[in-house]
Order: structure tokens, then sequence, then C-alpha cells
């Protein structure tokens, strides 16, 4: 696993969020990961709390799936892709 993966696997268990791992998708540019977290142990789990976690870890803008995929039984699924935005949105009022 590379350092990127085990940032953000240590990163959520540090926000309370048991993931059991972490996958860099192969041959993407973007950054896709992919993360599966144990259903039984993460049943008050959302997306938008996985988002917060990984937005707070310092590596970038993470943008996550609406919804958990459930690819087996067991665990809930989630991509998310690092996006290459570096600067922060401006307001409407300074517009």
């Amino acid at each position: 696993m590379s350092s990127m993966e085990n940032r953000v696997k240590s990163g959520l268990r540090e926000h309370g969020i048991t993931c059991y791992s972490v996958y860099r998708m192969p041959g993407d540019e973007e950054g896709k990961l992919l993360m599966a977290f144990p259903a039984r142990e993460n049943s008050q789990l959302t997306t938008s709390k996985v988002e917060r976690a990984l937005n707070s870890l310092g590596v970038g803008q993470f943008s996550v799936q609406s919804e958990f995929s459930r690819l087996s039984a067991a665990f809930l699924h989630l991509e998310a892709v690092l996006g290459a935005r570096t600067e922060s949105t401006v307001s409407e009022s300074a517009q």
C-alpha cells in the first residue's frame, strides 16, 4: 500500500471511521480511490461524513459518490476522486 492509501486509511480511523481497505485504481491519473467499509461497524456512516474526513487530511480536495456501492454483503464500497483544484472557490459577494 502506498503512502496515499496509508494516509487515507489512518486519517479515516482518526475520525472514527472504520475502513477495511483503500485501493488506488491503477492507470488513473485523476487519483481515484476505492474504499471498503465493514457494513456492521459503520451502520451510521454517510458519504458526506467520509468526504469531510477525507478533505480534512490536507492532501487535496476529494469528491465522493453520492451513495455507497454494495459489491459484497459484508462491505460498503465508496469511490473517491482526488481533484486537482488548488484554489478555493470565490464567493458571490467577492465577484
